[in-house]
């Protein structure tokens, strides 16, 4: 089954954010999560399914779906897309890594602080480190996102606190939708066993998803 595949047998929504850098990682990480080889899965007193999956899948994960375009921004003109991420550690419900970008015929129409300005930047290579935090909404199976550059690598003077501005403070929600169910028999007995994701945290480069099985008579 390839990666797409996956992605809609588990049947996922997207987000109105989803071309965002960090909504496509988590997005991604959720979605190849039931199904690669480096991942486990364990079962608590609670009747729950927990699978852990290893910071270092997560990232080659994520390279393999790229390149994607970040430029939805009314300011920019042009297209900006994130080419790798590298570096990607995990902590108690954050997420950080490095992101190298590339952009062609970028212009920026806006403003620089109070200032109107219009700046043409032609085609553009930057690289940056990004933080972001994570909270799963368990009520309305929503994880929330912040995300933050906190360091650039590489970057022009100017062309810098504008990708600060695209990449945005802001918390952003990710949708997600209930896994399909299952329908297992048993002789000529049919029962329906449904997965709720009951929670969604990050911890010592561990990514942990939380799954609550129901089963009932077909």
């Amino acid at each position: 089954m390839t990666f797409f595949e996956r992605i809609r047998y588990l049947n996922m929504t997207k987000s109105k954010t989803d071309k965002h850098l960090i909504c496509l990682i988590l997005t991604s990480i959720f979605c190849v999560s039931l199904s690669i080889p480096d991942s486990f899965a364990t079962t608590d007193k609670k009747h729950e399914i927990t699978i852990v999956i290893p910071a270092e899948v997560l990232a080659s994960f994520v390279n393999d779906v790229l390149p994607v375009e970040i430029t939805n921004d009314r300011r920019f003109s042009g297209a900006i897309r994130v080419k790798s991420i590298d570096k990607l550690e995990l902590g108690i419900d954050k997420v950080s890594f490095s992101v190298n970008v590339h952009g062609e015929d970028i212009t920026y129409t806006g403003k620089i602080g109070n200032l109107p300005a219009s700046l043409s930047f032609g085609s553009v290579d930057a690289s940056f480190n990004c933080e972001a935090s994570i909270r799963y909404d368990k009520e309305n199976s929503i994880l929330y996102v912040r995300p933050q550059i906190v360091e650039k690598r590489n970057s022009d003077e100017l062309l810098w606190p504008l990708l600060v501005a695209l990449i945005g403070k802001k918390e952003y929600p990710v949708e997600i939708q209930r896994l399909k169910p299952l329908i297992a028999k048993f002789s000529n007995k049919s029962v329906i066993i449904r997965m709720h994701i009951s929670n969604i945290y990050t911890t010592k480069n561990r990514l942990f998803i939380e799954i609550r099985p129901g089963v009932e008579d077909r």
